[in-house]
């Protein structure tokens, strides 16, 4: 029954990610920002996919009393770092004028936040190997 679950959470969470490469378009570049625009939209399904393994190694391989090892702070960072670069994805178009900083930006955010799941999960052993 476990295995089941595991292998219908995988569809879920390999639906939801091709969903955000056909709605993101990382192929689909635009000439006058090409770099900045390239860098948003990889460093994005970059965080996206380390974002839905990180929930995936959670729910199946984290600690059953989180509550006791989660700081107020910690959780607010987890919030920030739900929320905030799936914002900057959907509100980029909003920028016309300071676009390529806005993608430099939040590039970077992205990058940040990638790094700082991974380094949590390297903290609380929630890796597999």
């Amino acid at each position: 029954m476990q295995a089941v679950f595991h292998f219908l959470l995988m569809v879920v969470f390999l639906i939801i990610y091709v969903l955000a490469f056909i709605i993101v378009k990382p192929l689909l570049l635009n000439h006058k920002r090409l770099i900045s625009t390239l860098s948003l939209k990889i460093t994005y399904l970059l965080y996206l996919l380390v974002l839905l393994i990180s929930v995936y190694l959670f729910m199946f391989y984290g600690p059953s009393d989180i509550e006791n090892q989660l700081s107020e702070a910690f959780f607010f960072s987890l919030l920030f770092s739900l929320f905030i670069p799936n914002l900057g994805i959907l509100f980029r178009r909003n920028f016309k004028k300071y676009r390529e900083h806005y993608n430099y930006i939040f590039s970077f955010i992205n990058l940040a936040i990638t790094v700082f799941i991974i380094y949590k999960l390297e903290q609380f052993n929630w890796f597999l190997f």
